[in-house]
């Protein structure tokens, strides 16, 4: 519990420090170097924490507008929450798919070579190139899968969502199909094969529980990359999200409470896909 505490304060510290960088970086434009002032940093958590302390979350700004926080904060957490949580599941339901239950069939290998050659490319050219062939899509069928406007609606979701979802696939289908080789040799799957047993049951009471750990270990680097991809793909999207108040201000209130945000987002989605990760279980294996 007390390690937990600490590392909850180094957290909260780091977060402060990110937040506070624009107010202590200043540009000597005379001698062209960049100064700081680290003198700054006391005086800005110390109004941070005293604005929350009034329950008062400040403002940020929006174009030429200045909005309230507190007002748009839910909507906009709410919006990254579901892209976030979709992204990450899609990923991991496609891995676990493809990377076991469908591996012996033609089509896995050549997903297999489409994930090798996907994964050679940066995560921010692959969002490019998706954008992209929506625009291409739009133009050949008028069928309209990308929208640019904060008030998009579902296409400011289903789209983002699948952007986000790429990187997280490529890391995790790789994992998994590497994992899955690997326990293929072992000498329990060979003694189930010598028995008799059904592929899909192999894979399912053997196969599946022995790639699990590996899945919920490296499920927060999966998240990890999700959130990288969350930042480029709402700001190039301008998808009302909750990075609108990380990149719409460089004061430190609105930049912490986005960062702190982001922190119960990936803390939520993590929850989540190891609660769905357990019901799979409970639903098909130990039953």
């Amino acid at each position: 519990m007390a390690r937990f505490v600490q590392q909850m304060v180094i957290i909260f510290i780091l977060i402060l420090f990110l937040a506070a960088l624009p107010t202590m970086i200043s540009i000597n434009m005379e001698e062209k170097s960049i100064q700081w002032s680290f003198s700054q940093f006391p005086a800005a958590v110390s109004d941070f924490i005293s604005q929350l302390s009034q329950g008062n979350l400040g403002t940020y700004q929006l174009g030429l507008q200045e909005r309230s926080i507190a007002q748009d904060i839910g909507d906009n957490f709410i919006t990254s929450l579901i892209i976030m949580f979709f992204g990450v599941v899609i990923a991991v339901f496609i891995s676990v798919i493809f990377g076991i239950f469908l591996s012996r069939l033609r089509m896995t290998k050549v997903f297999r070579m489409m994930m090798n050659v996907l994964s050679t490319i940066p995560d921010f050219i692959l969002i490019v190139l998706a954008m992209l062939l929506a625009i291409k899509i739009y133009k050949w069928t008028g069928i309209r899968v990308i929208s640019l406007r904060p008030d998009g609606g579902a296409l400011n979701i289903w789209f983002p969502t699948l952007l986000i979802a790429v990187a997280p696939t490529l890391y995790m289908f790789k994992l998994i199909a590497e994992k899955y080789y690997q326990t293929s040799g072992e000498d329990y799957i060979r003694t189930a094969v010598a028995k008799g047993m059904n592929v899909h049951t192999i894979n399912f009471q053997h196969v599946f529980k022995n790639i699990e750990p590996f899945i919920i270990a490296d499920l927060v680097k999966v998240i990890s990359l999700a959130i990288g991809n969350l930042f480029i793909v709402e700001y190039i999207l301008n998808v009302s999200g909750i990075t609108k108040f990380i990149f719409q201000s460089t004061e430190i209130q609105p930049i912490a409470i986005g960062l702190i945000s982001m922190l119960f987002i990936s803390f939520i989605v993590y929850l989540s896909i190891r609660l769905l990760i357990y019901l799979f279980k409970r639903g098909f294996i130990y039953e």
